[in-house]
């Protein structure tokens, strides 16, 4: 049988530089789309932006927030969930008298990736004080677990290595998004502010009526569907999350903020017992920094001057911006200060508050009567809570 003839290795070589052209065209405008990705920086990775206005994009605050802790200047850290969005920089600088400060707070927040974004900002800085709001919701599930509503999550831009950015330089989406601020296409939704990235408090409505709208009085949770929590679960992962923060940065204040949920949440959680749960932890955390001499904690939840009056929330769980201001007050004039004097004031206060909306009479007086929203038309859906 006849075999073909060779094709020779002039042909062959022929081919090779022909697969090594196109190998270096493709690394070529690989390497092109990378290095414009690189100059715009649409999440601010390695600068923050100067050459275009910044863009915060819509729930993107897991891929900005990293950059904005590593080039933004502060000393002092905001950190929380969707509640604590709408907290301004110059508004906790001035109030905690510091040189700078920044908002790192993250929608559907929970503890593991509450110290993921504190480590990047240490990494980054030394840290004058943090503001650390906690969420119980935070603290469910496994020491490392997360919100299903909370989204991808790009461990790779929280750290300080370079060579595994390849997600974020040669992304798609993210190549647009370059493209789009550079030909000042505004199609996409963000806003600008880098004094309130994440500042939503603007845009909607506040009031009994828009907390009301579509609520289940007689099942809380059915909207929020907030997962039962265990106390052992919850202290395993303040333990694995962060007391290790607090311990190896005795340098820094942590400031630890119980949130003035509407009384209404306190409400579900008694039904769903989940109240005991929540103030055996709270009692635990106070136990657990007493030998921390850099930690302190703040208790706002039975304020009921803002719990009770809910014209001052979006929902159960939200509240206006003005409630936000007054939690950092709290923390930087030392306001609300939980001490082993009057940790057991603060539970009896909230338990009697409980008891009280808990009988019909007394959620009635609560509701009263309809009153028109507060604030600005719009709407905002809180990714923790949604």
């Amino acid at each position: 049988m006849d075999l073909p003839t060779s094709p020779g290795t002039g042909t062959e070589r022929s081919s090779g530089r022909w697969l090594a052209a196109v190998l270096l065209s493709v690394l070529s405008c690989l390497f092109i789309a990378a290095a414009f990705v690189v100059w715009v920086d649409p999440f601010q990775q390695y600068h923050l932006a100067t050459r275009y206005q910044p863009r915060f994009y819509y729930l993107h605050h897991r891929y900005i927030n990293p950059g904005l802790a590593k080039h933004q200047a502060y000393d002092t850290v905001v950190s929380g969930s969707s509640i604590m969005e709408s907290t301004r920089n110059d508004f906790v600088a001035e109030t905690c008298g510091s040189s700078g400060a920044i908002n790192l707070s993250m929608p559907a927040m929970s503890a593991s990736e509450q110290r993921l974004m504190l480590e990047t900002a240490f990494a980054a800085r030394p840290l004058r004080r943090v503001i650390a709001v906690l969420d119980f919701n935070e603290f469910s599930g496994g020491v490392d677990e997360r919100q299903d509503v909370a989204g991808p999550l790009p461990r790779y831009l929280f750290d300080a290595n370079p060579f595994n950015d390849l997600p974020y330089l040669l992304s798609e989406d993210v190549l647009m998004k370059a493209w789009r601020i550079v030909r000042g296409d505004t199609t996409e939704r963000f806003t600008s502010d880098p004094n309130g990235a994440w500042f939503w408090g603007n845009i909607v409505q506040f009031g009994r009526d828009q907390v009301l709208r579509g609520l289940d009085l007689e099942h809380l949770n059915a909207r929020y569907r907030q997962p039962q929590r265990t106390l052992g679960g919850m202290i395993a992962s303040f333990d694995h999350n962060l007391m290790p923060l607090m311990r190896s940065h005795p340098e820094t204040e942590f400031d630890l903020v119980w949130p003035p949920y509407s009384i209404l949440v306190w409400l579900d959680f008694a039904r769903r017992d989940q109240m005991r749960v929540s103030l055996d932890f709270k009692r635990y955390v106070f136990e657990a920094t007493q030998t921390l001499g850099n930690v302190r904690i703040f208790d706002l939840q039975s304020d009921s001057g803002i719990t009770h009056n809910l014209d001052r929330y979006y929902d159960i769980y939200h509240f206006e911006p003005a409630v936000n201001e007054r939690m950092v007050e709290a923390a930087c004039r030392n306001h609300d200060h939980v001490n082993a004097e009057n940790l057991n004031a603060f539970e009896r206060q909230l338990l009697s508050q409980v008891a009280t909306i808990a009988k019909p009479e007394g959620l009635e007086a609560l509701l009263g009567a309809p009153r028109a929203a507060q604030g600005k038309p719009g709407r905002y859906e809180p990714a923790d809570q949604r």
